[in-house]
């Protein structure tokens, strides 16, 4: 009776101390940490209400970027043909939407990995000096060195644009609420934010208590 007993004592779940919450400035140093570790995101945009298949419809694809601006701007490479841009371009403010998230594979609950939107505009810069053509190139291509495709080479066939992305907003889910932060982030906050080392970015475990078992996420 006293091993059954004992036994039985033993699989009860532990309960464990709650885990410090992320605070904002956390979170901002994660978001920055992302944008140089995590350059391949989702850009969104809307078409025009004049559009005649889709009018004001959203619209979200894969694309590139590179931390070549200075915080808290973007860089990206655009193509004129492309719907992104043209539906960029084709707003008035130039507004587009842009998310990024921290790598979800063998993760076992993906939701409670980090993710942020940036909301703003897109700027095409056209008197570019020989040198910040270079030097854009040069950045863009430390961290993408498949893209060949830049503005006026011979290299390709193809149409293409700097374009700098200004984000005017930046909202944040670092995971579940009770653990990790949820909510905007001001940009001077996320510009003054010292990214963490590369091994210590990623989000706070979460712990999850079942009936029978506790689990770190």
């Amino acid at each position: 009776m006293a091993a059954a007993s004992s036994l039985a004592g033993s699989s009860s779940p532990q309960r464990l101390e709650p885990l410090e919450r992320e605070t904002m400035q956390q979170a901002a140093g994660v978001v920055r940490h992302l944008v140089h570790s995590s350059v391949t995101g989702t850009l969104a945009s809307t078409f025009s209400p004049h559009d005649s298949r889709t009018p004001s419809h959203p619209y979200a694809i894969m694309e590139y970027h590179a931390p070549c601006h200075p915080t808290p701007s973007l860089t990206f490479l655009l193509f004129p043909e492309s719907l992104s841009t043209r539906n960029i371009l084709g707003s008035k403010e130039h507004l587009a939407g842009y998310t990024l998230s921290m790598p979800i594979q063998g993760v076992r609950s993906p939701v409670a990995r980090a993710r942020v939107s940036f909301m703003g505009n897109m700027t095409i810069p056209d008197d570019l000096s020989d040198e910040e053509r270079r030097g854009l190139e040069e950045c863009y291509k430390s961290y993408h060195p498949d893209v060949f495709w830049f503005p006026g080479s011979d290299s390709h066939p193809w149409d293409s644009m700097w374009a700098r992305f200004d984000p005017t907003d930046i909202y944040y889910v670092g995971g579940f609420g009770d653990t990790h932060y949820i909510g905007h982030i001001p940009i001077d906050v996320y510009a003054s934010a010292e990214a963490p080392p590369a091994d210590g970015v990623s989000a706070p475990r979460l712990i999850v208590q079942a009936e029978d078992m506790s689990v770190l996420l």
